[in-house]
């Protein structure tokens, strides 16, 4: 990331402050790689905050040094009882002073856009986004899964008509509930539909479910022109999971109400945490060693280095990816 902002052919303040930013959220990810579990959700969040604010930096012209972090902790959340089914974390009303919302502004980047007054979200959904989570939960709770991990992604085009188009396919044996799950993708899918298509690879078509984004691209003399756009149409759908070498897809089917762009959810439980141990390190610890305490060391296990390599590929604009590992 500092290599491609390093030559980048932006003007030298910019390039200084997105550099700044970047060089803090490196030294707060290093600090929150320590083992010791008590300080990293502080720690991991602004390494977060000033990974938001490089990308930030390098794609608007925001006033970055008048901002605020644009989410707050009802005050519900302080209970005698504590569980973390009664946790919620809310986005701050819009009108709410003239400086910067860095919540706010992040979420438009990434596509979507944020209520003037948004509900508060509850902690137990917003961790539900993440993959490994969710299907733990989903087979204790009895509740049905909400993605299903994606067979292939192909991208399409017609010479004819010069446009293009993404295919997906999945495999019905792999859907927990395959009629539910099939249906909850229909009702609740932003970018893509089911389609009947002969399958391209050989296989028992029957055995697959087949998706297509919505829309169409049109471009003038390579399909390559609109590859980028055509593939950032369908993200709304699709969760990603950086594993060594690459990454992992799933078709979600999380409803309209409670879907955010994947890295938002992140943000905000980490958000959540951080706020936590900084001003009620007594509550965290609770949580962290209660019933669904799992819930929080597995986030914090896995999902800050999936926000470094997500926000990366944003910021230089290109895949990146783990090297894969090889086993001699």
């Amino acid at each position: 990331m500092a290599v491609h902002i390093q030559q980048s052919k932006i003007k030298k303040p910019t390039k200084d402050k997105a550099l700044a930013f970047l060089n803090q959220a490196e030294e707060f990810y290093r600090a929150g790689s320590d083992p010791r579990v008590a300080s990293k959700p502080l720690l991991y969040y602004y390494s977060f905050l000033n990974l938001v604010k490089t990308s930030l930096t390098l794609k608007s012209n925001l006033d970055l040094d008048h901002c605020i972090h644009g989410l707050t902790e009802p005050r519900s959340n302080v209970k005698k009882r504590l569980l973390i089914t009664s946790q919620q974390v809310r986005v701050s009303d819009q009108r709410q002073g003239s400086n910067t919302q860095i919540y706010r502004e992040f979420v438009q980047a990434c596509g979507f856009s944020v209520p003037s007054k948004p509900k508060p979200m509850k902690i137990v959904d917003l961790l539900q986004q993440v993959v490994n989570i969710d299907r733990v939960t989903a087979r204790n709770m009895g509740r049905a899964h909400s993605y299903v991990p994606i067979d292939t992604i192909e991208f399409l085009h017609d010479p004819r008509s010069r446009t293009a188009w993404v295919s997906l396919s999945v495999e019905k044996g792999k859907y927990a509930g395959p009629s539910d799950f099939a249906r909850r993708v229909r009702d609740n899918s932003l970018s893509i539909n089911e389609v009947e298509q002969r399958d391209l690879f050989d296989r028992d078509a029957d055995s697959f479910r087949y998706y297509e984004s919505t829309n169409l691209y049109e471009y003038q003399d390579s399909p390559i022109e609109v590859l980028g756009k055509a593939a950032a149409s369908i993200w709304k759908d699709i969760w990603s999971e950086v594993i060594p070498g690459g990454y992992r897809f799933w078709l979600s089917s999380i409803s309209h109400a409670k879907r955010l762009a994947q890295l938002a959810s992140a943000y905000q439980v980490m958000f959540y945490l951080g706020s936590m141990t900084r001003y009620r390190p007594h509550d965290f610890q609770k949580l962290a060693d209660g019933k669904h305490g799992w819930m929080i060391h597995e986030f914090l296990s896995t999902q800050p280095i999936q926000f470094v390599y997500f926000c990366g590929s944003d910021i230089i604009n290109a895949e990146m990816a783990p090297p894969e590992l090889v086993i001699q």
